[in-house]
């Protein structure tokens, strides 16, 4: 059995999907004692929603959503949904922007991030049985993880589509490999 280009890309995005989950998780561990956490699912989907087609985009984003649901405790299919519903909308506006510009995809992962934030927070905040959540403990969650965001996106990008290059183009050399 061959694998199309679109799986290669699918596989891309979750592997540099879960390298990110990973990092964010063991952030979140070490950030714990001092009562932060930051949560950055918008960046996960913002690559597929700009640049791939969106079958494939669509497919990759609703699989790391499931991914992130196995960790969260919200209802499974919580994040599949969400991050399904947030690349069809990038989509379907993608056309609209230079969505090539970094400058733009660092905007659409901060307002993406920022949307699913708060959905997701809601959500959260409705499924709690009586517990409080403190105002000032989301507000400074959601800043750390929009400024974080902001300052890896860059990263995540490039790595994204390095990967993006070895995968689909397995054939390419890096030009200081011609030793």
């Amino acid at each position: 059995m061959k694998i199309t280009a679109s799986q290669r890309r699918i596989m891309v995005l979750l592997v540099c999907g879960w390298i990110l989950m990973t990092i964010v998780r063991q952030t979140n561990h070490l950030l714990a004692p001092s009562g932060l956490s930051i949560w950055i699912g918008g960046l996960l989907i913002t690559l597929a929603a700009l640049h791939l087609n969106p079958k494939t985009g669509f497919v990759g984003c609703f699989l790391m959503g499931l991914m992130m649901d196995a960790w969260s405790p919200l209802g499974f299919g919580t994040h599949a949904l969400l991050f399904g519903a947030a690349q069809i909308i990038i989509v379907r506006i993608r056309n609209r922007f230079a969505s090539q510009e970094l400058t733009i995809g660092i905007t659409v992962a901060l307002i993406t991030n920022l949307i699913l934030f708060v959905l997701i927070t809601f959500i959260a905040v409705g499924r709690s049985s009586g517990g409080t959540i403190s105002g000032v403990r989301i507000l400074s969650d959601l800043v750390l993880s929009q400024v974080l965001l902001a300052l890896i996106t860059p990263w995540f990008f490039a790595l994204q589509h390095r990967a993006f290059d070895l995968v689909i183009n397995p054939h390419f050399s890096h030009p200081r490999s011609n030793v």
